[in-house]
């Protein structure tokens, strides 16, 4: 070995003191380190200069959705981009934290935001296929990327995303990095965080989920569309079962929990907030939202609006619509079917799926169906997995008696779902078809005004217009009410007497006459109002508004919540007024109310996404009738139901009132009816103004959907009464004349009345009254003696034959005239003198002889001056009116 040594004078050698680095070498070395650590700064300063502060997680606030609740408190429907609810730690289930960390991040609760021994197990994979696979991000680096970072897979990234792990990790403890991250992740279909998801999938609060629906949800973070037990299934449950593994590995289950959890099946519940049970009434609801509050609030703020909404009643609603809709354009007849694949050379029978085959079937439901093959005796239909076969029977209703005259292979239409064996999948389908009519509905509770049922359309998907507030139609006889109404507060009785007959209405400052006619072109003379009411007679309701005066029947109209203009003629009484369903129902609201009008509103309150109130339901309540007035009205109105044009309603043994509706046009058909807690309107017609059809009307269009809807919406509550006032009394009257009745009056029908005390009728019925009202309307004006034989002289006696067309002749022999009627005819004795008698039958002679006519007739004015409805000669009475 060499060393380096000098030797003394004396010849010891000694080793050389060492060397002293030069001042260049300290330089050199001092500057490359300033170079290093200026160069570090500068890198650190680059990758983490847009880092944000984490400390702005205390003011994470991010969009969260609007959500709508039922009435029973289930949530309805969800405004927002990011579907999401903010849920706390106690609201998250154990075992879904536990599958997350079992999963995502075994040792979440070992780590720093980092993971040393994850970064290099998932390097070495890395290494292993030759391109990055593996991220080996914590559960805190994931919450850092989907927070304050891009999902690029870069270096840059991925040393930012683990300085704000570990920036997480020393300002907030493990608990609350889990509630953000359960609130933060997406789990496919538009749905953020736990709580939508599990709403969303299981149609229940994360609190609720089960052991196997926690592992199925912690199992689509990873790959959210692809794990999508809705779109994969299959997938999904093969996922889930890998989360509870991971889960018996880690300790968290044991291997008898982890097969039971495997065991359960996957039952997607369809959520409220995705079935569209009520689309107009959220409609609406968002309107005013967005109105009221702005779309910021709307859609990102988190709202909690709580709505009047009764599901089991929407459902109700719902259903009786489309039934009763698609009854009355069947009626109108078949339409061919506009629908074949087969015109596309590229769509096979195989290959074809319609979206309606991804949603549950259910027994009563309507479908499209592909037909596939089809003879004179049946047509093969495929829907989705099951096959069903359509026959005559099931067709019927097109007066069609072989499918293959209406069917062909190719073909798809709409078929309603009889029968259902989900072991064989097969189907026992009938034909329907979709409606072009349109229709709403709308019910709500008259002591509270709140909605609980609202049907805008037949398909919102069709058509958006809501025709419950935004469509405005005559509403015929539905408007009558109001006019008998103005009647009882003005001490008219219900059996008060008017009398139908030809009438013209004369204004007084244009001379423009206005002749109103019944719908059955009859007259029927003497009627109570009661009878006028029920059956819809339109000549007394117009004399009725006339003598009540339009001005107080308008006034009180609008009192009661019509908000129309309503102009003052005598059409006025025959519905002439535009109205909305949503009005009319809130004015009928007022007679099972005692009188007290609740303005009809859709929203109990609203929250803010703290909890704070920002708007509670304060109803505006009003007075605006007496409660014996409105009383009587609700009397009134239950004998439409009961005897009257909304008779069919009796099926629902149950005290019930309402008016039917119907246009001359018959474009437009109306049933409002109420019970004393529930209100309901329905209106059916086209949106374009055109006939229904021959005999549509309100009873044989709108009224079968109010029964319907009725039936299922109380089949659990008991009938209920109206509640009587103490100023109510009840007096026996003979139904024709309304005179009081007894059983030795001989007056029949007698029907128990109602009357304000102090007004009940002191003159009894007699027979020759009664009889005297159940003549022809123009024999019922002359006077009968004791012995019921008509007082008439000569001149009234050709005037009596010649106003009769045909309906009257006379018996010399009996001195009697003969009324021919359907049911047999009636003979009238005279009270006349013998020497007109004579005049009479030798002018009918003469008649007879030189123009050849039937015995017993007298000829008609020539030319007439106006001719009745019913074809004969009327005596027309003119009344004028400002």
């Amino acid at each position: 070995m060499i060393t380096d040594v000098n030797a003394d004078s004396k010849g010891i050698e000694h080793p050389k003191p060492p060397r002293r680095p030069s001042f260049r070498i300290v330089l050199i070395v001092l500057i490359l380190f300033a170079l290093a650590v200026l160069t570090g700064s500068v890198t650190a300063y680059f990758l983490t200069s847009d880092i944000p502060e984490v400390s702005r997680l205390e003011d994470w606030r991010p969009p969260v959705v609007s959500v709508l609740f039922a009435a029973d408190g289930t949530p309805t429907y969800q405004f927002g981009g990011e579907k999401r609810i903010l849920v706390d730690f106690n609201q998250i289930p154990p075992q879904f934290i536990q599958a997350i960390i079992a999963t995502e991040d075994s040792r979440f609760y070992h780590h720093f935001g980092v993971d040393p021994l994850g970064i290099s197990r998932a390097l070495l994979r890395d290494l292993i296929h030759l391109r990055m696979k593996e991220g080996g991000s914590t559960l805190t680096q994931q919450l850092a990327k989907l927070l304050f970072l891009k999902p690029d897979k870069t270096l840059r990234r991925k040393i930012q995303e683990a300085v704000l792990a570990m920036q997480i990790e020393k300002t907030y403890t493990k608990k609350e990095i889990l509630v953000f991250y359960c609130n933060q992740i997406y789990l496919g279909h538009g749905r953020y965080g736990v709580e939508t998801a599990s709403r969303f999938y299981f149609g229940k609060p994360a609190r609720e989920m089960t052991l196997a629906e926690s592992a199925l949800l912690a199992g689509i973070v990873q790959r959210p569309e692809a794990y999508s037990p809705i779109r994969n299934p299959q997938l999904a449950l093969r996922r889930r079962d890998h989360v509870l593994d991971r889960m018996r590995d880690e300790g968290y289950l044991d291997p008898e929990q982890a097969r039971q959890a495997r065991a359960e099946p996957f039952n997607r519940i369809q959520p409220r907030e995705e079935s569209e049970l009520a689309p107009y009434f959220v409609e609406e609801v968002r309107r005013y939202l967005d109105r009221t509050y702005g779309e910021v609030s709307l859609y990102q703020e988190g709202l909690e609006v709580y709505t009047t909404l009764d599901p089991a009643m929407q459902k109700a609603a719902n259903l009786a619509m489309s039934r009763g809709l698609r009854a009355v354009d069947k009626r109108q007849g078949f339409r061919p079917i506009q629908t074949n694949i087969l015109r596309d050379p590229k769509t096979s029978l195989e290959a074809y799926k319609h979206p309606d085959w991804e949603r549950p079937l259910e027994v009563g439901g309507l479908v499209h169906g592909l037909v596939t093959a089809v003879d004179r005796k049946s047509a093969a239909v495929k829907v989705g997995p099951y096959e069903g076969r359509v026959g005559p029977a099931e067709i019927q209703w097109t007066h069609s008696t072989t499918p293959s005259s209406i069917l062909h292979v190719g073909d798809v239409t709409l078929f309603q779902i009889r029968e259902m064996d989900r072991g064989t999948h097969r189907l026992k389908l009938s034909l329907d078809q979709e409606p072009l009519v349109e229709g709403s509905l709308l019910a709500l509770d008259p002591a509270t005004g709140e909605v609980k049922a609202l049907v805008g359309g037949y398909d919102f998907g069709r058509s958006e217009f809501d025709r419950v507030m935004q469509s405005f139609r005559q509403p015929g006889s539905a408007f009558k009410p109001f006019v008998y109404l103005a009647a009882l507060d003005s001490n008219y009785t219900l059996a008060d007497i008017l009398f139908d007959e030809p009438t013209v209405f004369l204004d007084s400052k244009t001379n423009v006459e206005y002749q109103p006619e019944n719908y059955t072109r009859k007259y029927y003379g003497s009627m109570t109002l009661r009878t006028a009411l029920e059956e819809s007679r339109n000549i007394v309701s117009v004399k009725l508004l006339n003598q009540v005066g339009y001005r107080k029947t308008i006034d009180l109209a609008t009192r009661m919540g019509i908000r129309s203009r309503l102009n003052p003629y005598p059409s006025l009484a025959l519905g002439a007024a535009e109205v909305s369903l949503w009005d009319l129902v809130s004015a009928y609201s007022v007679f099972p109310n005692q009188g007290i009008r609740v303005e009809p509103h859709m929203i109990r309150k609203v929250l803010d996404r703290s909890g704070n109130l920002r708007e509670q339901a304060h109803p505006v309540v009003e007075e605006v009738l007496k409660p014996d007035i409105a009383y009587l009205m609700a009397y009134a109105l239950q004998g439409v139901t009961e005897t009257g044009t909304g008779a069919a309603a009796r099926v629902l043994n149950r005290p019930i009132g309402g008016k039917t509706g119907t246009t001359d046009d018959l474009a437009d058909a109306w049933f409002v009816g109420f019970t004393p807690s529930l209100v309901v309107g329905v209106w059916v017609g086209f949106d374009q103004r055109k006939s229904l059809g021959v005999d549509e009307t309100g009873a044989h269009v709108a009224l079968p959907i109010w029964i319907d809807f009725i039936q299922n919406a109380l089949k659990n509550h008991p009938p209920e009464k109206f509640p009587r006032p103490s100023s109510i009394s009840f007096v026996p009257v003979d139904r024709r004349t309304g005179l009081k009745a007894s059983v030795e009056t001989h007056c029949q029908p007698i029907i128990l009345e109602a009357f304000l005390r102090g007004t009940e009728p002191t003159a009894l019925c007699s027979e020759p009254q009664h009889f005297r009202v159940s003549l022809p309307y123009y024999l019922q004006r002359y006077q009968f003696n004791r012995k019921n034989e008509l007082r008439i002289d000569g001149e009234g006696l050709r005037l009596l034959l010649q106003q009769s067309g045909g309906e009257l002749s006379l018996d010399e022999a009996t001195r009697s005239l003969v009324l021919h009627r359907p049911d047999g005819d009636w003979v009238i004795a005279l009270d006349i003198g013998r020497r007109d008698m004579r005049e009479v039958m030798d002018e009918i002679a003469g008649f007879e002889s030189g123009n050849g006519m039937d015995a017993g007739a007298i000829p008609a004015a020539s030319p007439p001056h106006r001719v009745g409805v019913d074809g004969r000669e009327p005596t027309m009475v003119l009344i004028k009116y400002d």
